[in-house]
């Protein structure tokens, strides 16, 4: 997009606009561009709120327009995409990258079509980018339990070596007392024996919160090479049956010809169709483990708690009658 010198007139600017709202896609960024135009050089004197009423826009149409030009006005693919997508699009977290959601072929969740954002219908578009916007909303829940999780950990590992230091001194005390009597013997023993229990409820939450933290770093990996895999698989695709769309147009006498690409696809959707039900299995799956996980992580937090009080329990010191 051209950077035009906005005039300084309220009136030309509004007549500008009321053209532009004539003009499907590119006037999005125009309108946007000269609201913003308005609005940040105050030419409205402090009433640009009644001044978008004199235009028929209401705020949140006018702020929609405004971030739509800040964020795609010098984008050549944004353009082509109509008002009702690139709406659609601002409403997309801010984790996704938008450019890129829109170079890349999505399933259409109720058909099973791959189409890219130019391809799809309004209604379509607004399906894929509610199922995006789901699954996102599910991944970051799943990922914050998970971190929830992990600080609860290193609390009651604090918590449980706090509590230790305390165990410790009374131990140390009980060693340095001078002819301790049977009941201070039975509070040592009783106390070390604590000590030891608590060392290993320590031990193991260290060792849960790194395999957690190994866990982590393995899905990394793991999300980095399934992307790498499933981009180059896009790409064979595409340039493999390219190449044989070349050959199959230079061949006069067709009908072998038509007789083995139909077969192909057959065959090609047979196992297309075979792959998604696999993905689609381990998907929901993953989705059931998940919420299963988080209830598991609700009753090992109750049980720490409990435990907590418990070693409390055991190793508060006794009186010397």
């Amino acid at each position: 997009m051209n950077e035009l010198a906005l005039s300084s007139d309220l009136q030309v600017i509004t007549a500008e606009i009321n053209s532009y709202k004539q003009i499907a896609g590119q006037s999005v960024f125009e309108i946007g561009k000269r609201l913003k135009h308005v609005k940040e050089n105050d030419m409205a004197h402090g009433q640009f709120g009644e001044w978008l009423e004199s235009i028929e826009f209401n705020h949140s149409t006018a702020n929609k327009m405004m971030k739509a030009y800040e964020e795609f006005g010098n984008s050549e693919s944004i353009p082509n995409l109509g008002t009702a997508k690139i709406f659609e699009l601002l409403s997309l977290p801010e984790s996704i990258d938008r450019l890129n959601f829109l170079e890349q072929e999505h399933v259409i969740p109720s058909t099973g079509e791959s189409k890219t954002a130019n391809e799809m219908t309004s209604r379509e578009f607004k399906e894929v980018t509610k199922a995006l916007k789901t699954a996102e909303k599910s991944a970051a829940e799943a990922e914050q339990r998970a971190q929830q999780a992990e600080a609860e950990r290193a609390l009651a590992i604090q918590q449980h070596t706090e509590q230790q230091e305390k165990l410790l001194a009374q131990i140390a005390d009980l060693k340095k007392k001078k002819g301790r009597s049977q009941e201070d013997e039975a509070m040592l023993q009783q106390l070390s024996q604590s000590n030891v229990e608590l060392t290993r409820t320590i031990h193991s939450l260290q060792d849960e919160l790194l395999e957690r933290n190994t866990a982590m770093e393995k899905r990394s990996h793991d999300l980095r090479k399934m992307k790498e895999s499933l981009s180059k698989t896009s790409a064979y695709v595409v340039v493999d049956l390219s190449t044989a769309l070349m050959h199959f147009r230079s061949i006069h006498d067709q009908r072998e010809a038509i007789e083995v690409a139909e077969r192909f696809w057959a065959e090609l959707d047979e196992t297309i169709a075979k792959k998604r039900s696999e993905w689609q299995e381990l998907m929901e799956n993953n989705i059931s483990e998940s919420e299963a996980n988080r209830n598991e992580r609700k009753t090992i937090g109750t049980v720490l708690g409990r435990q907590a009080v418990v070693i409390d329990a055991d190793t508060t010191p006794r009186s010397d009658d």
